[in-house]
Order: C-alpha cells, then sequence, then structure tokens
C-alpha cells in the first residue's frame, strides 16, 4: 500500500498567494468604518504584478486606478501608505493595493471614451 501524497496545490498556492499586510487590512477597516466605504481589493494582486496601475493626467492632475482603457476607477481623493501598501480612496470605495503600483501618464479623454467621438 502506498501513503496518500501531499496535494501539488500546496506548493502552488503558497508561490502564487499575494496578500496585503495586516497593518493595512485593520486601517482599511478602520477607514471604511469611519467614512462607510467598502473596501475593495480587486485592483490589489493586479497591483503587485504590475497589471494595473495609477495613473494622473498630465494636465489636469487627476489620478485614478487604471487596468485597462474600460476598466478604471473614479477619481482619486486621498492615498495612504501603511506598511508595504497603499490605500486609496475614491469617491464611493476604499482599495487596498500593493506598494510595487506602478505611476504612469493617462489621457483622461481616451478613458472616458474620448476616442468615440
Amino acid at each position: 500500500m502506498s501513503t496518500p501524497s501531499a496535494p501539488a496545490t500546496t506548493t502552488q498556492t503558497a508561490s502564487a498567494e499575494i496578500l496585503p499586510s495586516a497593518a493595512a487590512l485593520l486601517q482599511a477597516a478602520r477607514l471604511a468604518i469611519k467614512e462607510d466605504r467598502p473596501i475593495q481589493l480587486d485592483y490589489y494582486i493586479d497591483t503587485a504584478t504590475e497589471k494595473a496601475f495609477l495613473g494622473e493626467d498630465p494636465a489636469t492632475k487627476e489620478k485614478l486606478l487604471v487596468k485597462s482603457a474600460d476598466e478604471f476607477t473614479s477619481f482619486v481623493q486621498k492615498v495612504f501608505k501603511v506598511g508595504d501598501d497603499f490605500l486609496i480612496t475614491t469617491e464611493n470605495s476604499l482599495y487596498i493595493v500593493s506598494s510595487k503600483i506602478q505611476k504612469r501618464k493617462i489621457s483622461m479623454a481616451s478613458l472616458h471614451g474620448g476616442s468615440d467621438e
């Protein structure tokens, strides 16, 4: 009789797991309760793997989180550094993003459908 081997996914899960710090989660909870905003984590892995970024329009200086030309947040209101992560507030939400987030110049017109005219 052979003994069952450990599941192969254990190693894969451990190496692929990207999570915000406990300090960032705790501070996000405090801020979310205080400001009545939902906590969003959908940009965390994408900012850690450089698939999403903080875009800034050079003309207006407005910033937003961007995944693609079709997927982005409302304007950034505040950015807080918490340990190795950032908390970013927008009009309605609180995003936890990785400190590996890149900052890029963008054109708001191209994101908001300016090219459809």
